[in-house]
């Protein structure tokens, strides 16, 4: 595809915008940080086998968490997940923006391009990303726990389409589970990009990897 032809930019939000807060939740559950992060990925790939099956993110966000718990050795998971459950409903636990990324947001925005985001959540992002403070960033907010369908199904990338008036072939999006961010942009017939922030796909070839978002804008805007 050639790029200088694209208008929209479409992302996910979990390790694309916001990130999980592995400091709150070793707080939380007296787990160490560093090996919670390390075991993400792991735990990634469990939840992104179950999406692909199932198409449900109400399961499958307790299925990545108990993941993580179990593989950063916890000795109660169900105790743990609960905790987290309780904190993660109080504040959404992926709360982190990287520093860069506004002003990336920023500057693909006055360079012309629409922006959206198309996320599997539980109905609640567009209060999230305010709280962090970058709603405004974004032409639309499409979140699966409002919408009642999740990815990969393709029809909540139509639904962002539709909203921002875009077309498929003029628009990008980044998410960072192959299964479920790549292989649902596809199908709804969107050019798809993996962002790998903690290296958990380090041999994936089936599409363009990045290490952030802002290093993807930044490629966007020079080509």
């Amino acid at each position: 595809m050639n790029r200088a032809a694209l208008d929209t930019l479409l992302l996910d939000a979990g390790n694309c915008i916001i990130y999980l807060d592995h400091e709150a939740l070793g707080v939380l559950t007296g787990l160490d940080p560093a090996r919670l992060a390390s075991v993400e990925g792991i735990a990634k790939r469990i939840y992104e086998d179950f999406l692909s099956k199932e198409a449900n993110h109400d399961p499958a966000w307790e299925i990545l968490m108990k993941g993580m718990l179990r593989e950063g050795g916890s000795s109660d998971v169900d105790g743990d997940y609960a905790k987290a459950l309780e904190a993660h409903t109080a504040k959404n636990l992926w709360r982190r923006v990287p520093a860069e990324l506004p002003d990336a947001l920023r500057r693909i925005r006055a360079a012309g391009w629409k922006t959206g985001v198309v996320s599997n959540s539980e109905g609640r992002l567009i209060d999230i990303l305010r709280e962090v403070g970058v709603a405004e960033l974004f032409d639309t907010i499409v979140d699966s726990g409002v919408e009642g369908v999740s990815k990969p199904d393709p029809r909540i990338f139509d639904l962002a389409l539709d909203r921002l008036g875009a077309s498929a072939e003029r628009a990008i999006y980044a998410g960072d589970v192959p299964a479920v961010d790549v292989v649902g942009a596809r199908a709804a017939g969107i050019e798809a990009v993996l962002i790998d922030t903690l290296d958990h796909y380090p041999d994936y070839a089936d599409a363009p990897r990045y290490r952030t978002t802002a290093e993807l804008i930044e490629h966007l805007l020079r080509t």
